[in-house]
């Protein structure tokens, strides 16, 4: 089939649909095999809620990628890299895996992707020697920030639809950012199959929610959209690639950054679950879950915009500077200001 405008439409149709049809089939099975989310002291549900809703948006993933997209070896080297996240996510959500454990699936997931395709990270390499930093750091530094990633999701998986609605604006603003610089139609294809997949399980897993993701879904998620941004950049390295990049995934990296922020603040262990992320401080100023992750989608938007102007346009550096420099200003005053609500609210990393 032509890759033209009904490709496109058909591709994220398919997979929106399939994830639709499948999140009620895991629903199910994660309940009649006591796959549940129990309520805890950092979680906000109060009643047993069935996982496994990841495996539903990975099916609805991959399924529709396999079927209508060229394979190819990054194509490839994603599916064999997510099923390693797939067992991973799926035992952590079964039998709750130590942190440790958890970590070295990721790092095995995203090793794979990026060591499989190591030529397409030459413009880093060459960036980074002018620097007498050698590839294999480089390489190292691209895993970390997957890694990362992977953890951002899923420390954000904390309220009803706040993953899987942030992951479809991100998808969605890389898709627009494919499309303004005529990007690689098969990673094209993986943003708006990504973005369908989102979508299809957001409708049972918006306030109220029926199923939770599990950190199959989340894991899953950070990794997809980690690599997905890695596959799209052709630029050479600039300040302006990794500026537009940070507002590509600024939540997320926000959150992830606070959590860390704060735990060391506090001499909290970094890996303990804890009710101090962001959503969880929102919630704390009396808004409803709906309502607070309607304002996180709001703000999602705000960074997408922002990050299709870096991205899709052509900015001179002392424009650059400015908005760097207001976005380390911004980081810091948010920062100041989650942490004075903490403890005016009685929220710590030991709550």
């Amino acid at each position: 089939m032509e890759k033209n405008v009904l490709f496109f439409v058909i591709v994220f149709f398919s997979s929106f649909i399939l994830a639709a049809l499948v999140t009620p089939l895991a629903s199910k099975i994660a309940i009649r095999n006591k796959i549940l989310d129990k309520p805890g002291l950092h979680k906000t549900h109060v009643k047993p809620q069935p996982l496994l809703g990841g495996m539903a948006i990975f099916i609805g993933f991959a399924a529709t990628m396999l079927l209508f997209l060229d394979v190819d070896e990054k194509l490839v080297s994603m599916v064999t890299a997510t099923l390693v996240l797939l067992v991973t996510g799926l035992f952590d959500d079964i039998y709750d895996l130590k942190p440790i454990l958890k970590l070295t699936g990721q790092t095995a997931a995203a090793s794979i992707v990026v060591l499989w395709n190591d030529h397409l990270f030459i413009f880093m390499l060459e960036y980074f020697e002018r620097f007498y930093i050698p590839g294999f750091i480089v390489f190292v530094l691209i895993i970390g920030w997957i890694v990362l990633m992977i953890n951002a999701f899923n420390i954000i998986d904390g309220l009803d639809g706040l993953a899987a609605g942030t992951a479809a604006v991100i998808f969605l603003a890389m898709a627009v950012l494919s499309i303004l610089t005529g990007g690689n139609p098969n990673i094209l294809g993986v943003q708006l199959i990504g973005l369908g997949a989102c979508l299809g399980f957001l409708i049972f897993n918006f306030n109220p929610a029926r199923i939770f993701m599990g950190d199959t879904g989340s894991m899953l998620l950070g990794f997809v959209l980690a690599t997905t941004h890695l596959f799209t950049i052709k630029y050479p390295f600039s300040a302006q690639l990794v500026l537009g990049s940070i507002f590509v995934f600024a939540y997320p990296a926000l959150d992830i950054t606070f959590t860390i922020f704060r735990r060391l603040n506090s001499r909290s262990p970094l890996f303990k679950a804890d009710r101090g992320h962001i959503h969880h401080i929102l919630r704390s100023l009396g808004f409803s879950v709906r309502k607070t992750v309607l304002i996180i989608y709001a703000v999602n938007v705000f960074f997408a915009v922002i990050a299709i102007i870096l991205l899709g346009l052509d900015i001179r550096p002392v424009y650059l500077l400015f908005i760097g420099l207001l976005m380390i200003i911004g980081v810091i005053v948010v920062f100041r200001k989650l942490l004075a609500i903490s403890e005016r609210n009685g929220i710590s990393s030991d709550s």
